[in-house]
């Protein structure tokens, strides 16, 4: 499970943070879930982000993938929600087109592009990480956009 934490200094975008959480797959549901959780509540306590952007599901290989891919966005957005960060949710095809500019990009192409868009970033990020840090950067697009500006009253 991926993580990506960026910032803005001096008008550009860069990487804080990233990483992968390590999930032991031959763990019962419930124990990963948990374990689940607790990285990511640790993780925010840590980094107190004002935003936090979790990726909507997607279309799984199987029911019972997306079964559990759904209980993992539940764990996901319970932690964010304890938080007091402004939760967001992206599609795949909109973090894909703001961070490589078409919606059908491959995770090889976000793998590649990620790096060129956030200073400090490692030239060799893993998918996770890469789709994490994609997720933050259309976050960041989203807030800065002119419609989100004006309903934040700072574009008059």
């Amino acid at each position: 499970m991926g993580y990506g934490l960026i910032t803005q200094r001096r008008g550009q975008w860069g990487r804080l943070d990233s990483g992968v959480i390590r999930l032991p797959e031959k763990r019962p549901l419930v124990d990963r879930l948990r374990l689940a959780y607790e990285g990511v509540v640790a993780l925010i306590e840590a980094q107190q982000p004002n935003h936090i952007a979790i990726e909507d599901c997607f279309v799984a290989h199987s029911a019972r993938a997306a079964l559990v891919l759904g209980h993992v966005r539940g764990v996901l957005l319970l932690a964010a929600s304890g938080s007091g960060a402004e939760i967001f949710e992206f599609a795949p095809r909109s973090v894909k087109l703001a961070s490589v500019g078409q919606g059908g990009a491959s995770k090889e192409q976000v793998q590649q592009m990620v790096p060129r868009l956030l200073a400090a970033c490692p030239a060799q990020l893993s998918a996770d990480e890469a789709d994490a840090l994609a997720v933050a950067w259309c976050c960041a697009n989203q807030l800065r956009s002119p419609a989100r500006l004006a309903e934040r009253g700072t574009v008059r």
